[in-house]
């Protein structure tokens, strides 16, 4: 029993790092990933079964030879990271406010957590809210080009809408598994939220994806009034591979390029509210220096893009730090300081880009947090969700006709920036 509550120990102090530190190599990338994002997103699940389980084994005869302390040792490391984990999650609301603060220029109350987003986290049924699935935005794809309508119960008319952008790198993913807490809570504030599916690579290649993008924005513009929404008042938003397709939605408003065959619909939008995305791909694929790095980053670029790294021309054309020019809509872009799937220095140059070109950005920067916080109820996603919430309210009731929102610089600054790094 002393070498258990060893292993246990152990086990509970490895999975624990992750949440504590960006583990960015290229052969733990997506197991970090997975453990960090459990750790932090249910810290308080794991702070109630790790030192559960280390009291069995301790009362089994755990603590009967030294394996067993060296094992409650590490269960001891685990629960203080947990617990500073739990800590830097609390104070996310905070520091949503300092950014929002300025901009409508008052100060917002958090209620408490609700039962239901603590006990059943991936609870995402609402009963204001109505769903209308698998609408067909474009022919093609039998199950990529379907779209969900998210409508209040009580019905809507003139309602701003809310295009979500699903992520999964491009190559997974799906409507019905992302974006989920901030439909329901947009809808319940009376809007009309649109999750769509897109094409994914390999089969499909760049700019396949943001092409589905944009014909479902047409799609909104012809029939999204029948459904309550309003088809000149649209925001989009979406996280990781959606994050940056929400971007280049926002960078690419009525680009031929992207708009084959539909070239004469306004794909401009409102406002942009990228999460974690990635917006440099030739360093993103990149990253890694060793040679057998490279190699899988290369192939996996090519997957999305067609090319490998050897070109880096498609990587350059479908990053949205190379496209960021005068006139982009407002945005809001959020970022965990220790995602390790889309470094932090993403998000930090693309709002650098923007605010040379005289862009509006509220930006956060989430300490602790990592990549795909937002996907299910947790402390920093109903954190974000009621920030976001804010920021597209402030969007339009700041300026509903023209749908660019500027602040009276004497009593705000839109460009207001909350960084908070890790000590």
């Amino acid at each position: 029993m002393p070498w258990a509550l060893f292993g246990v120990g152990l086990l509970f102090a490895l999975l624990t790092v992750p949440a504590l530190v960006r583990v960015h190599h290229w052969a733990l990338l997506f197991p970090a990933f997975f453990v960090s994002w459990f750790g932090t997103g249910m810290s308080g699940l794991w702070l109630t079964l790790i030192p559960a389980t280390a009291v069995v084994l301790a009362v089994l005869g755990g603590l009967a030879a030294w394996p067993g302390w060296i094992g409650l040792a590490f269960v001891a490391v685990s629960v203080a990271g947990l617990l500073r984990q739990s800590a830097l999650a609390r104070r996310s609301g905070p520091t949503f406010d300092a950014v929002l603060d300025p901009l409508d220029g008052h100060h917002v109350e958090h209620p408490r957590r609700s039962a239901h987003s603590v006990l059943l986290p991936f609870l995402m049924h609402d009963r204001g809210v109505v769903r209308v699935k698998n609408l067909r935005y474009a022919e093609g794809s039998r199950r990529r080009h379907l779209l969900d309508v998210y409508r209040p119960k009580a019905g809507a008319e003139g309602a701003p809408v809310l295009l979500q952008i699903h992520g999964g790198a491009w190559m997974i993913g799906t409507k019905d598994t992302q974006g989920r807490p901030l439909m329901n809570a947009l809808t319940n504030a009376g809007w009309v939220c649109v999750a769509i599916n897109y094409r994914l690579s390999p089969r499909a290649k760049w700019p396949d994806h943001l092409v589905d993008c944009k014909l479902a924005l047409a799609w909104i513009r012809e029939h999204i009034a029948e459904y309550g929404g309003d088809p000149s008042r649209v925001v989009v938003t979406g996280g990781s591979a959606g994050g940056h397709l929400s971007t280049l939605v926002g960078l690419t408003a009525n680009d031929p390029l992207f708009q084959p065959g539909f070239e004469h619909v306004d794909t401009s939008v409102r406002a942009c509210v990228p999460m974690y995305g990635a917006y440099d791909l030739e360093q993103i694929f990149g990253a890694y220096p060793s040679w057998i790095g490279r190699r899988v980053g290369s192939w996996m670029g090519s997957l999305v893009l067609g090319r490998g790294l050897d070109d880096p021309g498609p990587y350059r054309a479908a990053s949205p730090v190379y496209r960021v020019a005068a006139g982009a809509p407002p945005f809001m872009v959020v970022h965990g300081s220790i995602d390790n799937l889309v470094p932090v220095e993403q998000a930090r140059r693309l709002v650098d880009e923007l605010r040379a070109a005289g862009g509006e950005v509220a930006y956060v920067e989430l300490e602790g947090a990592p990549h795909a916080f937002d996907v299910f109820h947790s402390t920093w996603a109903d954190a974000a969700v009621a920030a976001i919430v804010r920021y597209v309210t402030w969007i339009f009731a700041n300026d509903p006709t023209a749908g660019v929102a500027v602040a009276d610089s004497s009593a705000t600054d839109p460009t207001t920036t909350v960084r908070t790094v890790p000590s």
